[in-house]
């Protein structure tokens, strides 16, 4: 019975230590700081997290960090495993257009943008970017419709 109690006991430890260690990964992983984020979120992503549905969320933080090492293909590869796990990730279809868009792919980041509106059609962020690569494409008056409604939705977006 003392070893049976024993045994638990050091599970429940056990246990409790990795739920400890998995959470300083998470907050980690949404560092700011990509060289913090990305081996975090690397951990969590090579070791399966516990719950399947945050791999999705997991994926976008890694590629929020290559975006801003100005790692546009990890980034976008990232994005692209994310919408494949959870295609209504608005998300991953904002990310991703900016990181087309920072590779000068306005095409494709319109596509995206256009996405990430059909899904969250309150996202004020994704109207003012594909404004943005709207403006890149010379469409002026599409780009002008675009940050009016971003505006619109938040007055505070793009000062």
């Amino acid at each position: 019975m003392r070893n049976s109690l024993a045994v638990l006991s050091l599970s429940l430890v056990l246990a409790i230590t990795r739920a400890a260690a998995e959470d300083d990964y998470v907050a980690q992983c949404q560092s700011h700081n990509p060289d913090v984020a990305i081996p975090a979120c690397t951990t969590l992503i090579e070791s399966g997290p516990a719950d399947v549905a945050a791999l999705p969320r997991i994926l976008a933080h890694r590629a929020d960090a290559f975006a801003r090492k100005y790692d546009y293909g990890r980034a976008i590869k990232d994005y692209n495993h994310a919408i494949k796990l959870r295609p209504e990730f608005w998300i991953a279809f904002d990310g991703r257009g900016l990181a087309h868009a920072n590779r000068l792919n306005f095409e494709l980041a319109i596509k995206d943008y256009d996405q990430s509106i059909q899904l969250h059609p309150d996202n004020a962020g994704a109207f003012y970017h594909r404004g943005l690569a709207k403006f890149g494409l010379c469409d002026l008056d599409g780009a002008d419709a675009d940050i009016a409604k971003a505006r619109e939705l938040d007055p505070k977006i793009g000062n």
